[in-house]
């Protein structure tokens, strides 16, 4: 089926293209990412964000990545809380800093996710990520975008 987010973007059939084109091209294979590490960007830039869609869409993509579906309802609810690893969660620290504050993010935070064993190709992975959900996450709410009726709202939190 197609969603409703893609269906609202059909209107601009060349947009939507591109849309779907960018989002295979992250989330298809994010190499050097793990499935499970791009999720974990889209439910947490999600959630601090407040797009309900986007994290009842991604937070069972995530379940099924990482294997556990308790890991990823607490990480959805607040990742700072979830039993992660510490080079995850400094990833997905970036990723909170990105969103909440982009004109803020200096050479120290690229540094510090080295710091944490992260190499530049998965450093840029990791905020085109986060950049497109901070864009998908735009265009659902002021797209008025709303859930598919058999999609399960997921509980989550403002990560910030």
């Amino acid at each position: 089926r197609v969603s409703n987010l893609w269906q609202t973007c059909a209107l601009d059939a060349r947009a939507l293209e591109t849309l779907v084109a960018h989002h295979q091209a992250l989330m298809a294979d994010p190499t050097p990412l793990t499935v499970a590490q791009a999720e974990l960007i889209a439910v947490v830039v999600s959630a601090t964000n407040g797009c309900g869609y986007c994290v009842a869409h991604h937070g069972p993509r995530l379940a099924a990545a990482c294997g556990d579906p308790a890991l990823a309802r607490a990480v959805a609810r607040d990742y700072r809380e979830a039993n992660l690893a510490a080079r995850d969660r400094v990833l997905l620290d970036c990723a909170v800093a990105l969103t909440c504050e982009p004109a803020e993010r200096t050479r120290a935070d690229v540094e510090r996710l080295r710091e944490y064993g992260w190499d530049d190709a998965a450093i840029l992975k990791a905020t085109a990520v986060a950049a497109f959900y901070n864009l998908v996450n735009r265009l659902v709410s002021a797209l008025g975008v709303e859930s598919e009726a058999d999609l399960e709202p997921w509980t989550f939190g403002a990560q910030r």
